[in-house]
């Protein structure tokens, strides 16, 4: 797996530590802080969201489809989003809407600032907040304030706090809602690690347990690299299954519809109840297909 990716995006930590702990060896790409993306953009189009994951000359987007790839890969069905009883369904998609933007929005400046001097160039500061900013006011939904956030924000951690009967939330090893959680604590952590962890003795082993996985085998690539790989391979066979949609043939733009909502254009080439899958031919890495996750995105027919 090629992953693109940036060290300081808490959703890239997130799947980081899924391969740390499958043990995938997979090749890092690294991101620009801030568009463009030179190892992404030729592929996925308008979709600017970190990460990507790529496998040939299939690329996915978003954690969800990426995360379904490591468990599908690995064999570990407890990391799959999709196969998940309706309480960790239900536990995912709070983690998703609510308790993001309650983690985002209730950050403390001073301590992002001191975050961020630790990972990312002084110079480079401004335009990654700027970019950010920009990012979160392209969205849909309603945000929190400030307050409503940190009211959000210390629910969950306490939430935490009281799941934690074993060693992981629902058992003695790790599964999805361990992992789509730790990334948020693992954000904030660095930045107000005494009010994160403080008073939560459960919440901090926990937590200590999780970073512990690490990111497994890691071999740094550049963008050149990433492309090439696509430029030699062919994308997967689409299974017969996925060819019913009375679309396919069509082109389509898909986009996410909470936030960055830029879309993806393509061909559609596949569709099950899970994904969309988009063809594309790129001047740089040859046809490709992009596979785009159905919950919290749409598809619009181009005429």
């Amino acid at each position: 797996m090629i992953f693109h990716h940036k060290d300081v995006s808490p959703y890239s930590e997130k799947i980081r530590l899924m391969l740390g702990y499958t043990g995938i060896s997979w090749s890092s790409v690294q991101a620009p802080l801030t568009p463009p993306r030179p190892s992404i953009d030729p592929l996925v189009g308008g979709y600017r969201r970190i990460p990507v994951a790529q496998k040939g000359a299939d690329v996915f987007c978003d954690t969800i489809l990426i995360a379904e790839e490591i468990a599908q890969s690995s064999e570990n069905p407890q990391l799959s989003p999709y196969e998940q009883n309706e309480a960790i369904s239900a536990f995912l998609q709070e983690l998703e809407t609510s308790v993001f933007f309650g983690c985002i929005a209730s950050v403390p400046v001073f301590g992002l600032i001191k975050a961020l001097l630790q990972q990312v160039p002084l110079s480079a500061i401004p335009g990654y907040l700027q970019d950010k900013k920009k990012l979160l006011t392209d969205t849909h939904l309603v945000q929190p304030s400030r307050e409503e956030a940190k009211a959000i924000w210390r629910r969950f951690l306490d939430q935490l706090e009281s799941q934690l009967t074993s060693d992981f939330l629902h058992g003695y090893t790790p599964g999805i809602a361990d992992f789509s959680a730790v990334h948020m604590v693992w954000f904030r952590e660095k930045m107000d690690h005494r009010q994160v962890l403080a008073g939560r003795r459960l919440l901090k082993n926990w937590f200590h347990r999780m970073v512990s996985i690490g990111h497994g085998y890691r071999t740094d690539v550049s963008a050149n690299d990433a492309l090439q790989v696509a430029s030699y391979a062919d994308p997967r066979e689409i299974p017969v299954e996925m060819k019913r949609s009375p679309l396919i043939g069509a082109s389509v733009v898909v986009g996410p519809t909470d936030y960055a909502t830029q879309g993806t254009h393509g061909e559609l080439v596949g569709e099950d109840e899970q994904r969309w899958v988009l063809a594309r031919n790129t001047d740089v890495a040859g046809r490709v297909h992009v596979h785009i996750p159905k919950r919290r995105f749409a598809l619009t027919r181009v005429l």
